[in-house]
C-alpha cells in the first residue's frame, strides 16, 4: 500500500508496517534499559524494524507526533526517548510513582551516576 508521511515522503509498505505494529516495536525498543538512558536513533529503529534509517526516522517522528516518544536534537543527530510525561502526576510532580517506566527511568539514571 502507498503511504505518505507528514514530511511528504511516500513509500510502499506492507501491512506488517502498520502504525500499530511499528509503534509496538518502537515502544518495546524504547523501553529497554539502555534506551531509557541513551534514547534510540533512527539507525537503532532501522535495525529493529528491518528498514532503511531514513524510513525509520519517519516512523520515529510519527510516533513522536502521536505522543509515544520525545525527541532530542543535538549535533550528533536525533535521539528519541519514550514519553514519560504521561506518567507524571502534575499534583505531586516531585513524588515519583513507585512503579511504571518513570520509576524505572529514575532508578536507572540514579544507578548510572
Amino acid at each position: 500500500m502507498l503511504r505518505k508521511f507528514d514530511s511528504g515522503v511516500k513509500v510502499i509498505q506492507t501491512k506488517t508496517h502498520s502504525d500499530d505494529e511499528v509503534f509496538a516495536r518502537i515502544s518495546s525498543l524504547a523501553q529497554k534499559p539502555d534506551a531509557l538512558l541513551k534514547g534510540i536513533s533512527p539507525s537503532d529503529a532501522a535495525f529493529t524494524l528491518g528498514i532503511a534509517p531514513a524510513l525509520a526516522k519517519e516512523h520515529l517522528l510519527n510516533a513522536e507526533n502521536k505522543g509515544l516518544l520525545c525527541r532530542d536534537v543535538s549535533p550528533d543527530g536525533f535521539r528519541f526517548y519514550i514519553n514519560l510525561f504521561n506518567e507524571i502526576d502534575l499534583q505531586n510532580i516531585h513524588l515519583p510513582k513507585a512503579h511504571g517506566l518513570y520509576h524505572t527511568w529514575i532508578s536507572l539514571a540514579t544507578a548510572a551516576h
